[in-house]
């Protein structure tokens, strides 16, 4: 790595800006779609996609420790170790994925109209769950492609991704939400189906453009390994209070929504709107830092932790 100036971090951090942005585009995609159907179902994704993106949380917290194991062994230029933490991390993703989905599917149904006053918002948040469930599959698994491409700074295929996804996205939710192309209307349902189809395209996507365009002998991702729990340990005590902070920080807004939604089914479907728009600013503060855990990680491989601290204010002015 040569000396990290400005062009340097907006190399890594603006493709990692843009692929957020693109990706916060399918949560408008759906409120657009769902804002023409009804408030019932316009409230109800706002529940639902707020509590799948708590329980998403989980697998990204832990994809930090990834990447940052990833990114120092780039540093130390051991790329042949990045496939067994990057394999290791995909089957334990696939294991925590089974775990979550098979709760989502038991305790939904019990716990839903425990929380939700109206019976209406509570059928249609049970429906998108119905659905949105599969997605923990796809996002847990491109979270991991997400982590090794930041961890080797080669950010500018998330890009790529988002816009597969965002395109995937918004044809899926007008064909299943409205019934055209020759599919059935299902309303909130065909939505939750859109996005989960969405990152299946994207885990797709990831997997055909490193067969194709990454040296596979280079990091050993030619040899499939399965668990290593030596990596896996050293991943979970970097990772552990991440998955910890990213799920509480965002299952609030889920009881802020169970608060809101007691008010009635109008104010649900404002605050779910407003949520959307506001998180645009707190993407390019997730951008900088996202370069930042990769750059920083590089850097101390690499042995020059002399310039971490001076990298850090360059990345903090520029947040």
């Amino acid at each position: 790595m040569n000396r990290l100036g400005n062009r340097e971090i907006f190399r890594v951090a603006g493709p990692i800006l843009l692929s957020l942005l693109f990706q916060q585009m399918i949560g408008l995609t759906d409120t657009a779609f769902l804002g023409r159907v009804g408030e019932v179902e316009l409230g109800a994704a706002a529940l639902g996609s707020v509590w799948f993106l708590a329980v998403y949380m989980l697998g990204f917290g832990f994809s930090v420790g990834v990447q940052i194991l990833i990114a120092r062994c780039n540093g130390e230029g051991h790329h042949s170790e990045i496939g067994r933490i990057f394999y290791s991390g995909i089957a334990f993703q696939l294991l925590l994925a089974c775990i979550v989905f098979t709760l989502s599917r038991l305790l939904s149904p019990l716990l839903l109209p425990r929380m939700i006053r109206s019976p209406e918002v509570c059928a249609a948040t049970a429906s998108y769950l119905e659905y949105r469930s599969y997605g923990f599959f796809f996002v847990y698994l491109a979270v991991m492609f997400r982590a090794f491409y930041v961890g080797i700074t080669r950010t500018h295929i998330l890009t790529f991704n988002s816009v597969v996804m965002v395109l995937a996205n918004a044809v899926l939710n007008y064909a299943l939400i409205f019934g055209k192309f020759g599919f059935p209307a299902m309303g909130i349902a065909g939505a939750a189906i859109a996005s989960s189809a969405a990152e299946l395209f994207s885990v797709l996507f990831y997997c055909i453009y490193t067969r194709c365009r990454v040296d596979l002998h280079k990091y050993r991702l030619e040899k499939i390994f399965t668990f290593d729990f030596a990596v896996l340990r050293r991943v979970l005590n970097l990772s552990v209070w991440t998955m910890l902070q990213s799920f509480v920080s965002v299952s609030v807004w889920f009881f802020f929504f169970i608060a809101v939604e007691h008010l009635g089914e109008r104010p649900l479907a404002v605050i779910n709107l407003v949520r959307n728009v506001s998180a645009l600013v707190f993407i390019f503060t997730n951008a900088f830092a996202t370069a930042a855990s990769s750059l920083v990680s590089n850097l101390i491989g690499a042995g020059r932790t002399d310039e971490v601290m001076e990298l850090g204010r360059r990345i903090a002015v520029l947040a």
